[in-house]
């Protein structure tokens, strides 16, 4: 064989090997939202749930905040003060007992005033008070039936998620499993879009302590930044962030003694 056929059999061999290696090119379609709603919610009114307050402003965002009234203002948990702030900007106030008793295990007068006398409390604020979450997302009948003569116009339990709107029971709302210290960004957007993909609903997000790791129910503020930052980015392609409140909808009622 001739050199200069061989010299051309070897260029023609490596420009194919070449284009084999080459990594085809990949476009991806950016992801669009059309059936999901997500809300954000904190219980209990701890002290550094305050420090999101700026995240959620930041990325057109606005949350629900169950407060146990009894504990506003003592150690470890939001003033009155900052309360006011997060309703100032477009945030939930919305009750948790006077003093975080476990529902099923009080009756009679004592359940009422629990739920009856913590919403008179946030009203007194001049909030907006129209959602309940169940301490431990423990409730019965007897407790649920008192949410609804105390005023509100749902409640929310802690588990068997995602919910739907409207929802199928406003007095026993479903959230998504529990946002746990090891809980990582990732698996938070999944919970989204996994509802998106299953043809859309309702995930409603538990948060409790904001904190690195200083609590088993906390996330950290990085984690919680970035997906505060995704959600927001996600409302450009059709997700819906609201409040639990703005979700269900309804009249403010008066309030009503325990």
């Amino acid at each position: 064989m001739k050199l200069p056929h061989l010299l051309f059999t070897f260029v023609i061999t490596i420009l194919l090997i070449g284009c084999s290696a080459a990594p085809a090119a990949q476009t991806k379609e950016p992801r669009s939202f059309k059936n999901t709603v997500v809300s954000l919610t904190f219980d209990d009114g701890d002290a550094d749930n305050y420090q999101v307050r700026d995240i959620l402003a930041e990325n057109n965002l606005r949350a629900t905040f169950y407060v146990i009234s009894g504990f506003t203002g003592t150690a470890g948990y939001m003033t009155a003060d900052q309360l006011r702030g997060l309703h100032q900007d477009g945030n939930e106030i919305g009750g948790h007992t006077l003093s975080h008793t476990k529902l099923s295990a009080v009756r009679g007068a004592d359940l009422k005033r629990e739920i009856c006398q913590d919403r008179l409390n946030l009203l007194a604020y001049n909030f907006d008070v129209t959602s309940f979450a169940y301490p431990y997302g423990y409730y019965d009948e007897k407790s649920k039936q008192t949410a609804i003569e105390c005023g509100y116009n749902n409640a929310r339990i802690v588990s068997s998620g995602p919910a739907v709107i409207p929802p199928v029971d406003a007095y026993a709302l479903p959230a998504m499993p529990y946002i746990v210290s090891d809980t990582r960004f990732a698996k938070m957007t999944r919970y989204v879009t996994q509802v998106e993909d299953a043809g859309g609903g309702w995930s409603i997000f538990v948060f409790h302590h904001v904190c690195d790791g200083c609590d088993q129910f906390s996330v950290s503020l990085e984690t919680f930044s970035k997906f505060a930052q995704w959600l927001g980015e996600q409302q450009k392609t059709g997700l819906v962030v609201k409040t639990v409140g703005e979700a269900v909808g309804g009249e403010v009622k008066p309030g009503v003694a325990p």
